[in-house]
């Protein structure tokens, strides 16, 4: 990580690849960005704010966009919600900013009556089902595949995957405490049902996560087969490793934002055989986009390593870049909002399965990839997903 970018950010804000005279302010592209480098998701949000610079960086050593150079500016708000508030104000009173790369689920829930007030874009690192209908949340455009479609990744893999025709496979849910951890419960909750598999138990486990023995200690009475983790990378090695030590058979598959690179390297031996479901690729998979990616880094900041957040962070940027494009001479947040809206199966560099945004379905896409801890490492297993039903989305 690249501990200039983080010092700078957290003194206020950051102005990446600049160079004009204030005469020529009409030719930047003011772009928003909240970033967590000092919360309880800072193990996420330094990777994706590092992406997110050097993509700008990236895009403007090439000449911008449309002729307009972009300028990011970043406020550091440590995961919580009226910073957030704060910061998204300023950005639109005081730095006329044109779009906002979010962040998570409490600050876009938070955001989002101003932002469909002020009618700004904001593109979200939330994927939270509430978020992705245009009916209510028209500004807003989640970066990944929706919580919602990933609960029913997992309950359709658990029921494609039980043999056993004496009874119904057994799920269990944990997850962490703030709107992130609880986006997908209710619709996880409803899906089971249809799914045909019993939840028997949910264990709510503190943001900042230290010991989970007790909350594994009550499932374990409960016997699940299956658990699926919704909390973030830097938790739920402590979940693995509890469970490991208590001897629990039950078969763990986690949400995106909970399992990348760094997950076999900080619960060792208890990751192994977990299941993960994986939305961006790795570092150095690949993928067409990934050598432009490696060469950057290389030539910017070599003695950096990364993980998938980073990835995210590109990934942003680019939507950014090709809204604006798609917008021409007439940028405004209605202009960009129908430029995403345009999207149909969009290249994302191969960073993500393409992207598709329409003006009735704000989720990206309902692709993802099944991945399992082998050997210490991360696997790809195969892609996965769920149709559009519509009676999902929004929830």
């Amino acid at each position: 990580m690249n501990h200039w970018l983080v010092r700078s950010l957290l003194v206020g804000l950051l102005v990446v690849g600049l160079g004009a005279a204030p005469s020529e302010a009409q030719n930047i592209i003011k772009i928003g960005n909240l970033v967590d480098l000092t919360g309880p998701t800072s193990d996420q949000g330094k990777d994706i704010a590092q992406g997110r610079t050097d993509a700008v960086q990236y895009f403007n050593e090439r000449g911008g966009v449309n002729g307009k150079k972009l300028e990011l500016v970043s406020v550091e708000y440590g995961f919580q919600p009226p910073r957030a508030v704060a910061a998204y104000k300023k950005f639109i009173e005081d730095d006329k900013v044109l779009l906002v790369l979010g962040y998570g689920t409490p600050d876009t829930e938070a955001l989002r009556p101003y932002i469909t007030k002020d009618k700004v874009p904001y593109i979200s690192g939330s994927y939270s089902g509430h978020l992705t209908d245009p009916r209510q949340t028209p500004y807003n455009f989640p970066g990944g595949i929706d919580y919602t479609s990933q609960m029913r990744i997992f309950m359709n893999y658990v029921k494609e995957t039980w043999k056993d025709t004496s009874r119904k496979p057994r799920v269990a849910f944990i997850y962490a405490d703030n709107a992130y951890g609880r986006a997908p419960i209710e619709s996880g909750r409803n899906y089971a049902k249809e799914a045909g598999v019993d939840l028997v138990d949910e264990e709510i486990i503190p943001t900042v996560l230290t010991d989970a023995t007790s909350q594994l200690l009550t499932m374990q009475k409960k016997d699940p087969d299956f658990a699926y983790i919704n909390t973030n990378t830097q938790w739920v090695p402590v979940v693995l490793k509890d469970s490991y030590k208590l001897g629990l058979k039950t078969k763990y598959v986690v949400n995106n934002y909970g399992i990348d690179e760094r997950t076999p390297k900080l619960a060792g031996e208890a990751a192994e055989g977990v299941m993960g479901i994986q939305d961006v690729a790795y570092w150095g998979e690949n993928v067409p986009g990934m050598k432009t990616l490696m060469e950057f880094h290389q030539k910017h900041h070599p003695n950096d390593t990364h993980a998938s957040p980073y990835m995210r962070g590109w990934l942003w940027v680019i939507m950014t870049v090709e809204a604006i494009k798609r917008s021409g001479t007439t940028l405004t947040g209605e202009s960009l909002k129908k430029s995403l809206e345009s999207l149909r199966e969009f290249d994302t560099w191969g960073i993500t399965p393409p992207f598709t945004y329409t003006s009735e379905d704000h989720r990206p896409t309902n692709r993802a990839r099944l991945v399992m801890v082998k050997d210490g490492k991360i696997v790809p297993v195969r892609e996965v997903s769920v149709d559009r039903d519509m009676k999902w989305i929004g929830k």
